[in-house]
């Protein structure tokens, strides 16, 4: 028999704010962390636009929500409805996480410093004086590039779609004045990538293609892939997208988006934790319940 859960005043809450949020492991990751702490605490979603938003947040606020992550669309809108915003997320120009610092609620990105983790623990790859390519220039991709040229790599060219052209020179030019000509290359024609390909061994997918209903696609022609490239995925539903079936099938060391998703949880965790410095993560556990909702064979 299931063990019944009961809620007291003492009782800590946690959610995630975005749209779409239904399908999202986070409660599943964090709730089971909670449980193997011996923590009175609940995560829980909310489905809601940027209107909705505006309405809600006031009232976590007002509740004493211990903390919060944002998701798609809102890590960028949520920005001035925050106390503060600490300097990894007026950096990265997105938030995904909330929480108190001295009375004040504060947003800051986790989403670029749990990709490097997993590219360094998982991927067995230390981005450091490497180059690397990059598609997608949005909110997460703008987590992942800041973390990346803080790991020290040597460039990042940043590859997407025309009608996305404005967000990548956006973005290029953030990194720019973050470390001096390190964003040097802007692709939005296809026909570059090739070229990019042989250029960068670290390729990093950070938009939304390979997820439902573009589960049959790629971000670029995945027949232009070596075996040496590392290529990484930050999609994780599906964990086996087409992207990483096809560099796999290439010969290719393929990082899954799990694991981003996992570590940034962690670094989450962590900040929500800030004042508690004795609480301590139970990474395995946040792992294995990933894994098993996803299906992944440990």
């Amino acid at each position: 028999m299931q063990k019944e859960k009961t809620f007291w005043g003492e009782t800590e809450f946690f959610g995630l704010l975005g749209n779409p949020v239904k399908k999202s492991l986070s409660p599943a990751m964090h709730n089971a962390n909670f449980e193997s702490l011996g923590m009175n605490a609940v995560y829980t979603p909310y489905e809601v636009e940027e209107e909705g938003m505006l309405k809600i947040l006031p009232a976590l606020v007002s509740l004493r929500f211990t903390g919060l992550n944002v998701t798609m669309p809102l890590k960028q809108k949520v920005i001035p409805c925050l106390d503060e915003i600490d300097e990894r997320g007026a950096l990265c120009g997105a938030v995904n996480t909330l929480y108190w610092k001295k009375g004040k609620l504060t947003g800051t990105n986790t989403d670029g410093v749990g990709f490097v983790q997993a590219l360094k623990e998982q991927g067995g790859y230390d981005p450091k004086g490497k180059p690397c390519l990059m598609f997608g220039a949005g909110g997460a991709a703008r987590g992942v590039a800041f973390a990346l040229a803080e790991a020290g790599v040597t460039s990042i060219a940043i590859a997407g779609r025309a009608s996305g052209e404005g967000r990548i020179e956006k973005l290029a030019s953030d990194l720019n004045a973050f470390k001096d000509g390190i964003c040097k290359v802007r692709a939005t024609d296809s026909d570059d990538y090739a070229a990019l390909l042989k250029q960068n061994d670290l390729v990093i997918n950070t938009t939304s293609v390979g997820m439902a209903p573009d589960l049959d696609k790629t971000p670029f022609d995945t027949s232009r892939l070596e075996s040496r490239n590392v290529v990484c995925d930050i999609v994780y539903v599906p964990h086996d997208t087409k992207l990483l079936r096809d560099a796999e099938a290439k010969g290719c060391k393929t990082l899954p988006g799990y694991w981003m998703m996992i570590w940034q949880g962690v670094e989450a965790f962590r900040r929500w934790m800030n004042e508690r410095p004795d609480a301590k993560p139970d990474i395995a556990i946040m792992t294995k319940t990933v894994m098993r909702h996803l299906g992944v064979m440990e």
